[in-house]
């Protein structure tokens, strides 16, 4: 007897016209799902509906011949054996089923109570699943080989056990951890415990586990210790693939090192703390000697009536006002690490109702959620409303919308709009084009944007300015 791999071999049978022994219908339920149908239309709609493992086909049916079904399933499923099993075949009818790609072909014997029958489906099912994991590891060859000849990095096959124990490392993996690629695939190193680092090891373990309970690829950045014990940092993506060894789950992935990445990355932590701490200082310096200067010019607009006292007290106003935007550019460079599903229409709404925005009318076509850190994601987008109002006028009409061409949104207004030779400009830090402007506006909306990852850009609007947000990767 030859063991079927896998569970409960589910099997089609479309019995010869007035003859149903042998076809299934008193086979094991244990070991076969059987599903019967009566012609060959029936059958076919079956298939639509309903993968099967196995097609076990009489010659003689009410419709048409088993030829004829063999076709049939060939155009829709070359992979799916069929079993061409009659009482009443020939030579002819035995050449052409096998011509026509038949797995098997039996003629019924009556006396065997259908296991012949049974134990060719089973052969068929294990051949055919053979194949299937044949081209499946071509595939995954073929895949293996375009990502290593498109990716500076390594690719690897291991297995899903504590350690990670590799069978197949491809690629550069030498300078970047120090070990060739066949020290990797062999015993002499244990990627889970010789080279990850060990404050990583657990928090990478659960990371993959949990990818794998969801049967989703996993992402993950985590440090390792070369060679020669220099700390590097590596990016890890891979998923579970469906070949197993001795029973365990393979893994196969890519790996590169981010080390230069994470560096960047760590000292643009370290200066958007000290700017935020200079900003801080230099924030609480003025703001002492401004507010006695404004009380002192309150004090004399009660006095006395003169215009050069309210610009005085405007400009005062205004120098407040950069202060506190300052302080709020050097603090929206801090990278996001938490963040939640935020949805954009609610974000806008919130927006809108914190600004001053006149006889100015809102217009909002966006269904889409955003992770972002809520608080900052409203900052951005009070930001864009006001440079509208500021720029369009209280009765200016801002539009927000979807990007179509990739994941984010746009907010956009009828005023004047944004000269092309100035688009790149109005997200540098204290420009501006309004007299009454601080020029900080767009800057922390650009700021707050790569905090999360985003870009952003001034782009030609229809009627007015337009400003982008994309949240995706551009296509």
């Amino acid at each position: 007897m030859v063991d079927v791999p896998g569970e409960t071999v589910r099997v089609l049978s479309v019995p010869e016209s007035g003859d149903a022994r042998s076809f299934g219908t008193e086979w094991p339920n244990a070991e076969f799902d059987v599903t019967v149908e009566s012609s060959i239309e029936s059958a076919v709609e079956r298939l639509r509906r309903k993968p099967v493992d196995c097609v076990v086909a009489g010659h003689d049916l009410p419709d048409g011949d088993g030829i004829e079904l063999l076709r049939e399933v060939r155009d829709r499923d070359p992979e799916v054996p069929v079993v061409l099993a009659t009482a009443s075949g020939s030579e002819r009818v035995a050449s052409e089923a096998i011509a026509n790609g038949v797995a098997d072909y039996v003629p019924l014997d009556a006396t065997d109570g259908g296991e012949g029958l049974r134990e060719r489906v089973r052969q068929a099912v294990a051949h055919g699943r053979s194949r299937e994991a044949e081209e499946a590891r071509k595939r995954d060859r073929r895949r293996l080989e375009t990502l290593i000849g498109n990716l500076p990095g390594f690719v690897y096959r291991c297995r899903n056990a504590p350690g990670w124990p590799m069978e197949l490392v491809r690629g550069e993996s030498e300078p970047i951890t120090g070990y060739t690629t066949a020290e990797l695939a062999s015993d002499a190193v244990v990627w889970g415990e010789d080279v990850i680092h060990p404050d990583d090891r657990e928090r990478a373990w659960e990371v993959v586990q949990a990818a794998i309970d969801t049967g989703e690829e996993f992402e993950i950045t985590y440090r390792i210790r070369t060679r020669d014990d220099e700390l590097r940092w590596m990016w890890e993506r891979g998923c579970l693939v469906e070949s197993t060894v001795d029973g365990t789950a393979v893994l196969e992935g890519f790996i590169t090192d981010v080390t230069e990445r994470k560096e960047y990355e760590a000292e643009l932590e370290r200066r958007n703390e000290e700017l935020e701490s200079f900003a801080s200082v230099v924030s609480h310096d003025l703001r002492n000697p401004i507010a006695v200067a404004k009380g002192r010019v309150d004090l004399a607009r009660e006095r006395y009536d003169d215009s050069d006292l309210d610009r005085a007290a405007r400009a005062h106003d205004r120098t407040l006002e950069r202060i506190d935007q300052l302080l709020t550019l050097a603090r929206n460079g801090k990278r996001v690490t938490d963040v939640e599903p935020v949805e954009v229409e609610d974000a806008v709404d919130r927006c809108w109702s914190g600004v001053a925005t006149g006889d100015a009318s809102l217009d909002v076509e966006v269904d889409s959620t955003v992770d972002a850190d809520r608080e900052r994601l409203v900052q951005l987008l009070e930001n864009l409303v006001r440079n509208a109002v500021d720029h369009g006028g209280d009765d200016v009409a801002v539009r927000v919308g979807e990007l179509d061409s990739t994941a984010g949104f746009f907010v956009a207004d009828d005023g004047p709009g944004i000269p092309e030779d100035l688009r790149d400009q109005v997200f540098e830090a204290g420009f501006t084009t309004a007299s009454e402007g601080t020029g900080f506006g767009l800057s922390i909306v650009s700021r707050i944007a790569e905090a999360h990852g985003w870009s952003v850009e001034a782009v030609d609007g229809a009627e007015g300015a337009r400003i982008e947000v994309r949240t995706g990767p551009t296509p």
